[in-house]
């Protein structure tokens, strides 16, 4: 009758008394040889797994030890037990990483920054943007190998896929091998064996109108491309607005300065002040304006919800650096009429300090 026992040395094809060393290396052996990803026999995985398994037990020197007195003793009961001590960690090596890492899965997204001026957030644009994306090797086709694949066994972890690692001894996928448990020898020599490469990507979006900085532009699948299949992930836009040359925007309205000429403060009429459309638009300046008074103009502002905010003008009065002499009459003419009396013979500080200390 034949034993439940697994012989294990039998399955490496190895004695006995072999050391790790030639362990191991009858493992890597026979792990190239069947390993499902370049072996498509439908057996070759239960035979991946099956070798596995006995390299797991024979490579551990306190795992093989207690192999060693349940094949020695016979006891099919043991080992059964053994089995089911083994086991769960077994099966997350052989199949967990690997079949996970053949899964389809869904490319990286991409955030970028999106500087818009003032009038394209308000009315909408269309805009070019450049940016880094990685794509499918178009000389492997995303496979990353050139040709036939030759494959060896992962140094790292040895084919299992996973390493361990971490204070509490827990298996993570191998780096080396990115959890697939062997290295192709004829890597693709446009992505080096990634199966991706960078590429420069140009896309033309649609900005709406009314789009306010903060807000995120969604562009599906223009992010970095999947692996097995798997969709690109998304291209996300944050929104920024330039500064601009006249107007400050608070919230939805919009702030501006003016200046102005004292005759046109005191007389009050009409000036000219730019949109956000690129037009003028007049308003009157109200007799007597001061520096610093402000005019609100409705729905001129920032475009919101089908509406828009105000458009807030502040004045400010321009004062001449210098007149000609028929200016200065003039300028003193007025002031003689509003009361300013022998403007042009006001003492000075100076003057007023000095005679008082000189009285004779």
């Amino acid at each position: 009758m034949r034993s439940a026992i697994k012989d294990y040395y039998r399955i490496l094809g190895v004695e006995k008394n072999a050391t790790k060393e030639e362990i191991k290396k009858a493992y890597r052996r026979l792990a190239r040889l069947y390993h499902p990803d370049r072996n498509p026999d439908p057996e070759a995985e239960e035979k991946f797994k099956e070798i596995n398994e006995a390299y797991h037990v024979l490579s551990d020197d306190e795992k093989r030890e207690e192999y060693d007195r349940i094949l020695r003793s016979g006891d099919e009961n043991k080992f059964r037990d053994f089995m089911e001590y083994i086991q769960e960690f077994i099966e997350s090596i052989i199949k967990g990483e690997r079949e996970k890492a053949k899964k389809p899965k869904r490319g990286q997204d991409i955030r970028l920054k999106l500087y818009l001026t003032l009038e394209e957030a308000a009315f909408g644009t269309q805009k070019e943007v450049e940016y880094e994306r990685w794509i499918d090797c178009p000389d492997c086709e995303g496979i990353g190998v050139k040709g036939k694949a030759e494959t060896v066994v992962c140094h790292a972890c040895e084919g299992k896929g996973r390493r361990v690692s971490g204070i509490f001894s827990f298996p993570r996928p191998c780096s080396v091998c990115r959890g697939k448990g062997f290295i192709v020898k004829n890597p693709c020599p446009t992505c080096f064996g990634r199966g991706r490469v960078t590429t420069q990507a140009k896309i033309k979006i649609n900005v709406p109108p009314a789009t306010d900085e903060g807000e995120v532009l969604k562009v599906p699948e223009k992010g970095h491309f999947g692996v097995y299949g798997g969709k690109p992930g998304d291209l996300y836009l944050r929104v920024f607005l330039k500064e601009h040359p006249v107007f400050k925007k608070v919230n939805n309205d919009l702030f501006m300065e003016r200046l102005i000429s004292y005759p046109l403060a005191v007389l009050g009429g009409a000036t000219r002040v730019p949109t956000l459309e690129g037009e003028e638009l007049e308003v009157f300046v109200q007799p007597g304006t001061e520096c610093g008074s402000t005019k609100t103009i409705p729905g001129k502002g920032f475009p919101y919800d089908g509406k828009r905010g105000n458009m807030i003008i502040t004045f400010r009065i321009e004062v001449p650096k210098s007149l000609n002499n028929k200016q200065k009459k003039l300028l003193e003419k007025l002031a003689k009429e509003l009361g300013e009396e022998g403007i042009e013979k006001r003492e000075s500080i100076t003057e007023r300090v000095k005679n008082w200390l000189n009285p004779f």
